[in-house]
């Protein structure tokens, strides 16, 4: 009767790995493109494709976010990643010439520390491998706030930037404060639609944590590139407490400051903005105020004034939530994290005493819940949870003999101490001999 089981432990293992060859692609090798510079003349130009650069590996909502640069002549790229300096690089994804990012959705391990390395390739021409960069993953929470905005006072604003430009008091303090350095012929900043969106983010953000950088630990200007804002120059201006946009405009004029508490100022008369946009947001009875300028060549559609509540999802370092959490409160903020893509049963296996089964991985969970029952469709309990996110198989030793059992999984991943389930997988059905 042995001959005639279905699997065995080895089995189900060889299936997996199966499997993972199966993901890999053929190692690219090199080669050379003849051209033709006349008729009777022949050049053989040997094609390299450059380096990647790897510029960032960021932490975002759904896993780290690695970005690099456009390496010359690069049709696609291969993106590889490592948990151990002595492991091998696995390969995560094959992207075309013109992505330059790549989420990886998989990096969910808190703490984990994951390292990228890429390579380019041109049809069977790969690069050289890029510079690695390691990156720490640290959850962040997607925050759900009610903000009220009135914008409508915020646009009044742009009036005054722009009289405040060509009047007579365009003048800085030198950086010793022994001479007022006028700016003559400054143009009118032109109001930016798209970027007063991005200013009414910064208004929320700055409500739950008033700084430069955002909730996410990002610097203010990163809003901008997460909006695929086009930009040359950047420049923000952040006040609270000022119920008025006068009241605020004034206060950014630091009439009455030396050169060190000029910023705002100087941000008010660079030559190099053409935009501006304000957003003006009143949390609990607190106004917060955002100019944002810029050098753009994008146009901007015009769009109505807000002045009402909008809900708005600002994401903040899993880190911090502890620190924020007395100010979340008070808001009425609404924390939640995504949940973990959905697995399926790669083989299940009853056997004397025992069901063997292996599964798929789950992308973004960092465990499983096992559940069964000796009903098709209710009567589930759970009977083991795997912790591990690289362990893919589970055997159920407390089952019956000759009896039909039922099977399904569930991935889930850890959040601020806290387990969010994905969908369940399909039912199984199996029967022990």
């Amino acid at each position: 009767m042995k001959n005639s089981k279905l699997f065995t432990h080895k089995k189900i293992l060889s299936i997996l790995l199966a499997a993972a060859l199966l993901l890999s692609p053929a190692a690219p090798c090199g080669g050379a493109l003849s051209v033709s510079a006349k008729e009777e003349v022949k050049k053989t130009v040997e094609l390299v494709v450059a380096k990647p650069v790897i510029t960032d590996v960021s932490n975002e909502y759904k896993g780290l976010l690695v970005s690099w640069k456009q390496a010359d002549n690069a049709l696609g790229y291969y993106v590889f990643r490592r948990q151990k300096s002595s492991a091998p690089w696995e390969l995560q994804a094959d992207l075309p010439g013109d992505t330059l990012s790549y989420l990886d959705k998989d990096a969910m391990k808190e703490g984990g520390i994951y390292t990228y390395m890429l390579k380019g390739y041109n049809g069977e021409i790969l690069s050289e491998e890029s510079a690695p960069k390691t990156a720490t993953r640290f959850p962040v929470s997607k925050v759900g706030i009610n903000i009220k905005y009135a914008q409508k006072s915020a646009r009044n604003m742009q009036k005054m930037i722009n009289d405040f430009r060509t009047g007579k008091d365009t003048w800085l303090w030198n950086e010793t404060n022994t001479k007022q350095v006028y700016t003559y012929d400054l143009n009118k900043l032109a109001y930016d639609y798209k970027l007063e969106k991005i200013a009414m983010l910064r208004a929320a953000e700055i409500a739950l944590k008033f700084n430069h950088e955002r909730p996410n630990g990002r610097m203010c200007f990163s809003a901008l590139d997460e909006s695929d804002y086009n930009y040359i120059y950047a420049g923000e201006n952040i006040a609270y407490g000022y119920k008025t946009a006068k009241a605020a405009f004034e206060a950014f004029q630091e009439v009455n400051e030396k050169y060190a508490g000029q910023g705002h100022r100087r941000n008010m008369l660079n030559p190099n903005y053409n935009v501006c946009a304000i957003g003006h947001a009143k949390v609990k009875g607190v106004h917060y105020w955002v100019q944002l300028f810029a050098n753009t060549t994008d146009d901007s559609d015009y769009t109505k004034t807000v002045s009402t509540t909008k809900k708005v999802n600002m994401y903040i370092s899993t880190d911090d939530l502890s620190s924020y959490k007395k100010t979340l409160k008070s808001l009425g903020a609404k924390i939640s994290d995504y949940a973990p893509q959905k697995t399926s049963f790669v083989a299940i296996a009853g056997f004397k005493g025992k069901v063997v089964m292996a599964y798929n991985k789950a992308i973004g969970a960092t465990g499983y819940e096992i559940y069964r029952s000796d009903k098709k469709k209710s009567g589930f309990k759970k009977v083991g949870t795997i912790t591990s996110q690289l362990k893919l198989e589970y055997t159920d030793r407390k089952v019956s003999r000759k009896k039909k059992y039922y099977y399904y999984i569930v991935p889930y991943r850890v959040a601020h101490d806290e387990r969010i389930y994905g969908k369940k997988s399909e039912t199984k059905e199996v029967k022990t001999k």
